[in-house]
C-alpha cells in the first residue's frame, strides 16, 4: 500500500512519512499513530486497496487511539485523531464532470449542492458548519482545496473535519487526505491535525 519510513529526531524517531511512489503522494504523521489494518480497508471496499490509482482506489490510514480503526472515521464521537489518504483514478469517461465541489464531497457532503441532496433524504449528519474553505494552486500539475468542517453524526457532540483534496490537471487522479476528531479534541491538538494535513504533498509533473 506504499512506503512507510521513520524520520530521525532528538531522542529518536518522531514522524514518520507515508509515501506512495507511484502517483508521487506523501503525507508526514506522528511516530505515535498507529497504522489502520489494511483488513479493515478491504473489508469496506469489498476488495483490497490497489498499490497505486492505476489500479482502483490507494488508501491508507493511521490512528492516534490505542485501537486504531477505520470505523473511528464514521463514528457518532472520536476523541483522538484520525486521518485517511487516497489516490483515486477517474475513468476516461467521467472526467469531464469531475471538479473541485467533487473533490471537496469526496467523503463527506461539503458543496451547497451535496448538501442539499442530503437534506432530501434521512441521513446521519446533521448541523453543518463551514469553518474554512481555501483553493489550492500549488503547481506541479494539480490544483484543489482546502476545506474544514463540522458536522454532528447520529445526534452525537460536534465533530471536525480537516481535509485537503487535490484535483491533477487531466482530471484522472483524485487525491484526498481528510483528518477528523471531536471539537475539544480539534482544539486541543489543532496544530498536530493541521501538521499532518498541511504535510499532505502531490507532485503530479515530478520524474
Amino acid at each position: 500500500m506504499g512506503l512507510t519510513a521513520l524520520l530521525a529526531g532528538c531522542g529518536g524517531p518522531s514522524a514518520q512519512y507515508v509515501i506512495n511512489s507511484a502517483d508521487k503522494t506523501y503525507l508526514k504523521v506522528p511516530n505515535t499513530w498507529r497504522q489502520i489494518d489494511p483488513a479493515q480497508f478491504t473489508e469496506a471496499l469489498g476488495s483490497a486497496p490497489a498499490a497505486s490509482s492505476a489500479d482502483g482506489t490507494w488508501i491508507v490510514g493511521y490512528d492516534a487511539a490505542t485501537g486504531p480503526a477505520l470505523q473511528h472515521m464514521f463514528d457518532p464521537r472520536t476523541d483522538e485523531p484520525v486521518v485517511l489518504v487516497s489516490v483515486d483514478g477517474v475513468p476516461e469517461k467521467s472526467r469531464g464532470q469531475i471538479s473541485l465541489d467533487v473533490v471537496r464531497d469526496f467523503r463527506f457532503p461539503v458543496s451547497a449542492t451535496a448538501r442539499q441532496q442530503l437534506e432530501l433524504g434521512a441521513s446521519r449528519l446533521t448541523d453543518f458548519q463551514l469553518l474554512a474553505d481555501e483553493m489550492l494552486t500549488p503547481g506541479h500539475g494539480v490544483r484543489g482545496v482546502h476545506t474544514v468542517f463540522a458536522y454532528r453524526i447520529d445526534g452525537g457532540p460536534p465533530q471536525v473535519f480537516d481535509q485537503i483534496g487535490y484535483l491533477n490537471d487531466d482530471a484522472s487522479k483524485v487525491y484526498v487526505a481528510i483528518a477528523r476528531c471531536s471539537l475539544d479534541c480539534f482544539q486541543e491538538r489543532q496544530s498536530e491535525i493541521e501538521g499532518v494535513v498541511n504535510s499532505f504533498t502531490v507532485r503530479e509533473d515530478s520524474p
